[in-house]
């Protein structure tokens, strides 16, 4: 038995049709690596066009939430994202969150090849940077909580939409660094951070994705977008919850949350 591909056939018919995995379902993987299997195989069964990277477990509390010692990527779908202002509808037993980040969209292609990018060969093919609310939620028993870098990458870094606001073309001028955003869930205040939570600077997280999907065999494409993890923590909503994300002069991202039933 092919058990990454039975294990992608699970995770997706959970993801698109509710429902949770046992965490023991992971057992039969021997690490992260067969993780990323996982993944392409859940690619192939979703038969989706690709609209860029989730890049999550930027900073040190994530990494320790999941006991991992370095970030993880997924593939994000185009039907899964959504400029704001968007509603998305989660299934409750998903236990959604919602994460402010930055994310940035690329002018060009970096293939993967043997040499490290350069971060300034990274950067060089940065086309925007765009205020982010990523919706994310768990498909195997217990949420987030402990679940370790093999199910985490398996169930595509916990990836479930993700909502776009206004980008900025100029952003070379934008110290991302010092950025501040707050989020607030049903008019009330709830979360801060500055873009130096992730990786201590977005644009690290570009080059460190860069260099992994690289080292995967994987491109980033012209024309997709990159996210760059949570600056925010991750805050637990519901259906009926409308969050919004203040990137002061960088603008807003609205979601609201939806109820899908299985």
């Amino acid at each position: 038995m092919d058990y990454a591909r039975d294990l992608a056939e699970r995770l997706w018919r959970a993801r698109i049709g509710g429902g949770t995995l046992p965490r023991e379902a992971t057992d039969v993987l021997a690490g992260v690596r067969e993780a990323y299997d996982v993944q392409r195989h859940i690619v192939t069964l979703a038969g989706l066009p690709r609209a860029g990277w989730k890049v999550g477990a930027t900073n040190p509390a994530m990494l320790e939430l999941f006991g991992i010692d370095e970030p993880a990527s997924a593939p994000m779908f185009g039907p899964f994202c959504a400029d704001s202002p968007a509603e998305i509808a989660v299934f409750p037993d998903h236990r959604t969150n919602v994460e402010c980040e930055f994310a940035f969209t690329f002018a060009r292609d970096l293939p993967p090849r043997p040499q490290r990018y350069t971060r300034a060969e990274v950067l060089d093919a940065v086309d925007a940077l765009v205020p982010a609310i990523e919706v994310v939620g768990c498909r195997f028993t217990g949420g987030f909580g402990e679940l370790g870098g093999v199910r985490l990458v398996s169930d595509m870094t916990g990836n479930s939409a993700f909502v776009a606001g206004p980008s900025t073309a100029g952003w070379r001028a934008v110290d991302v660094k010092a950025q501040g955003v707050r989020l607030y869930v049903n008019g009330a205040f709830v979360a801060e951070g500055v873009g130096a939570n992730a990786l201590g600077d977005p644009l690290s997280v570009l080059e460190w994705t860069a260099n992994h999907l690289s080292a995967l065999g994987d491109s980033i494409l012209a024309g997709e977008i990159i996210t760059t993890g949570t600056c925010t923590g991750v805050t637990p909503v519901a259906a009926g919850d409308v969050a919004v994300a203040d990137f002061g002069d960088l603008g807003q991202v609205e979601v609201r949350i939806s109820s899908k039933t299985e």
